[in-house]
């Protein structure tokens, strides 16, 4: 589900589409109501509302919470790009470029957060999150923030689709 070249006035029509960090994706199963978060979860993926990058993929496939979204892998890679497209590689690089510290540029290990922040900031969508705030130019938050990329919580994102959920299921 590809969003880019839309006009704005039409954007704000649209239902939002979401693109899940790690962390959030980890919170899920520890809540008192997780079976209802995934089931919205996996209505909204379904639905082509909710979308991870693959190096969120990759960080989540030795652990046993990607048993679960393995099934829905493909779909939650169609609102990702493609890893050889120049200038989704290139957004990338400036992100890292001027978020040193939230990408780890020096490290050996390639963290998915810079690919987070440039996939929602060309494609517009809405990144769920369970970072903490307090390292502006460490965490995605921040980072979203000084961007101007509409960043949540998994709490927010449960509350602004529960109400949703209740009015589908009647």
């Amino acid at each position: 589900m590809t969003r880019s070249h839309r006009l704005p006035l039409f954007r704000a029509t649209e239902p939002d589409v979401y693109e899940f960090d790690t962390s959030s994706w980890f919170n899920i199963d520890p809540r008192p109501d997780s079976e209802q978060v995934w089931q919205l979860v996996i209505r909204l993926i379904n639905q082509g509302r909710i979308v991870s990058c693959l190096q969120v993929l990759d960080e989540m496939r030795n652990d046993p919470i990607f048993t679960r979204l393995h099934s829905y892998e493909v779909a939650l890679r169609t609102g990702d790009h493609k890893g050889d497209d120049p200038s989704y590689l290139q957004h990338v690089g400036r992100i890292t470029h001027d978020y040193p510290a939230m990408s780890k540029a020096t490290g050996r290990k390639t963290p998915a957060d810079p690919y987070v922040v440039a996939l929602a900031e060309l494609e517009g969508y809405v990144v769920v999150c369970d970072e903490s705030i307090r390292r502006q130019n460490r965490k995605i938050p921040g980072v979203c923030q000084q961007r101007n990329i509409r960043c949540i919580t998994l709490d927010e994102f449960v509350a602004a689709n529960s109400a949703g959920a209740a009015g589908a299921a009647s």
